[in-house]
């Protein structure tokens, strides 16, 4: 089983944009999620999914730099963009990340991989989980049947709604979440978000040497409470992918891996 991670980044985000590359702790965003994501246990290759547009370049010069591959496609059709991404690779999986999560928990995406690898589903996504911690994995087959079947704008935008809201095709599982870590909001879509994201960087006490998991932030937050204000009344816009699975049968806690 080859498993294969890409993250969707662009520096042409309507809200807040050139995020990618704003500095958390020194590093740009776009780094901290390259390190989260490589440390998924057993990932075989990563790769950043851009576009060609000229706005993307210091992107592209920011990855290369730091010698992480990129692949470069269409602006609105993610989903064919994601597909030419990892199909060189010849994966089995794929896990899909976006590059305004600066903070997603290696351990509940490797969490998700071993739910593809062990059971008998074909998408993964995260049940209740804060946003900006899970990902979503998905077999390679599915991947394939969206981008050979749907054809509605927002799914190609999206990536996984075509997969993720037809269980009765394809067999969906979810990572469940103690209720407590329901409510927060980790992901940097506005400048608030971003006050939120720096705030936690610089609080992160071996950032460095080891990408934070749900618990560090938590941590960090419960010393500081005044911190989780910061982005309290920020409006998720959007779809958030991962969390159409919360319903589907059979998610799996990841605090004790029992199904729920």
């Amino acid at each position: 089983m080859t498993t294969v991670a890409v993250i969707q980044a662009r520096m042409g985000s309507t809200r807040l944009p050139g995020k990618v590359l704003e500095p958390i702790a020194g590093r740009p965003l776009i780094l901290w999620t390259i390190a989260a994501v490589s440390a998924i246990e057993g990932l075989d290759a990563l790769v950043v999914a851009t576009t060609k547009e000229p706005a993307d370049d210091p992107l592209v010069d920011c990855l290369n730099e730091a010698v992480v591959a990129v692949h470069r496609g269409s602006v609105h059709d993610v989903l064919l963009r994601v597909v030419d991404a990892v199909e060189p690779y010849s994966p089995t999986v794929v896990v899909r990340q976006t590059a305004d999560n600066p903070f997603p928990d290696p351990d509940v995406m490797t969490a998700q991989v071993r739910l593809l690898e062990d059971g008998p589903f074909d998408y993964v996504g995260i049940a209740g989980l804060p946003l900006g911690i899970g990902a979503e994995a998905v077999r390679w087959a599915a991947l394939v049947a969206a981008d050979r079947e749907a054809v509605d704008p927002a799914d190609r935008e999206h990536v996984l709604p075509f997969v993720a809201r037809q269980p009765e095709r394809f067999r969906i599982g979810a990572l469940a979440a103690p209720p407590a870590a329901r409510h927060r909001r980790f992901t940097v879509d506005t400048p608030a978000d971003l006050a939120l994201a720096r705030a936690i960087g610089e609080r992160l006490p071996d950032a460095s040497d080891r990408p934070p998991r749900l618990s560090d932030l938590e941590a960090v937050l419960a010393a500081d409470p005044a911190l989780g204000s910061l982005n309290e009344d920020v409006e998720q816009r959007g779809p958030d992918t991962a969390q159409l699975a919360g319903a589907a049968p059979g998610p799996v806690d990841i605090r004790t891996g029992a199904r729920g």
